[in-house]
C-alpha cells in the first residue's frame, strides 16, 4: 500500500475515533431513567414525601430557612469553640503549655485581621453544654452574647521516616473543619475544610521522638487554624 494510501486511511480512522469521543462526551450525565419521558412527566416535589419529617422540622419552616438571607452586623462579636477533646500537650511541659497557648493566640490574631470582628474570644469552658450539638451550643453562645459563634475541630495524623545517617524526620498532617453558627438565627453561612502538612526534624531539645511528633502535630495544626481563620475574615469581609 502507497503511503499517501496510508496516511489517507490513518486521518480516516482518526477521524473515526474522534466522532466517537465526541459521542461520548455528549452523553447525559443523569442516570437513564431520569431522561425518560415517563419520568420527565411526573409533578415536581417541592416539600417532604414523607410524614415523618415533620416531626423533626416542618416543611413551611425549611421553605423559609431556604429562602431567608444572614445578616451580619458590621461590627460583631465572635465566640470560638474547639469541638471535641483537645490533645493533653499542655501537660507535657511547660514549654508545651506556652507552645499551646501561643497556637490559640495566634489563631485569634488571624481573626481580628479584619474589621467585621469587633471581639473574638473563646467560649468560657463553664459555659460549654455537655451535649454539643447546634442548639445547645446557640444558647450558649447567646448566654455570651456573641453575633457569631466558630465551632472548629482538628484531626491529625503522623509520619515518621528515620534515615540512616541522618536525623529522624517526620511529618504531620492535620485536617481542620470549622463552621460559623449565625447565633440570631441558627444558621450557617461559612463552612470550612483545610489540610495542612509540616515536617519537622528531631532536634538535640527534644526529650524524645514522641516529643518530635507532638510539636510537628501542633506545627500543622497551627497551619491549618490559620489558613481557616484567613478564610473566615475573607468571607466576612465580602459579605454586604
Amino acid at each position: 500500500m502507497k503511503p499517501e494510501v496510508l496516511l489517507c486511511a490513518s486521518l480516516a480512522g482518526l477521524a473515526l475515533l474522534s466522532g466517537c469521543a465526541s459521542a461520548k462526551s455528549g452523553l447525559s450525565p443523569l442516570p437513564a431513567y431520569m431522561n425518560s419521558p415517563e419520568y420527565q412527566s411526573r409533578p415536581a416535589a417541592t416539600e417532604s414525601l414523607f410524614a415523618s419529617d415533620e416531626a423533626v422540622l416542618r416543611g413551611t419552616t425549611i421553605e423559609q430557612i431556604l429562602n431567608s438571607k444572614v445578616v451580619i452586623p458590621k461590627q460583631a462579636r465572635l465566640a470560638v469553640l474547639q469541638h471535641g477533646q483537645r490533645p493533653n500537650w499542655q501537660w507535657w511541659s511547660d514549654e508545651f503549655a506556652r507552645l499551646d497557648q501561643d497556637l490559640q493566640g495566634d489563631f485569634m490574631r488571624v481573626l481580628t485581621n479584619g474589621t467585621r470582628l469587633v471581639d473574638v474570644g473563646l467560649l468560657p469552658s463553664l459555659m460549654i453544654p455537655e451535649k454539643q450539638t447546634i442548639p445547645y451550643l446557640r444558647e450558649a453562645a447567646a448566654r455570651y452574647q456573641a453575633d457569631l459563634l466558630l465551632v472548629y475541630r482538628t484531626a491529625s495524623r503522623v509520619y515518621d521516616k528515620t534515615r540512616a545517617f541522618s536525623q529522624d524526620r517526620v511529618k504531620a498532617q492535620c485536617i481542620v473543619e470549622g463552621i460559623l453558627l449565625d447565633v440570631r438565627t441558627g444558621l450557617v453561612p461559612f463552612s470550612s475544610v483545610v489540610t495542612e502538612e509540616y515536617v519537622g526534624k528531631k532536634s538535640k531539645e527534644d526529650y524524645g521522638f514522641s516529643e518530635t511528633i507532638a510539636k510537628a502535630e501542633m506545627k500543622a495544626i497551627s497551619l491549618g487554624l490559620a489558613r481557616m481563620g484567613a478564610d473566615l475574615v475573607k468571607f466576612l469581609e465580602a459579605v454586604p
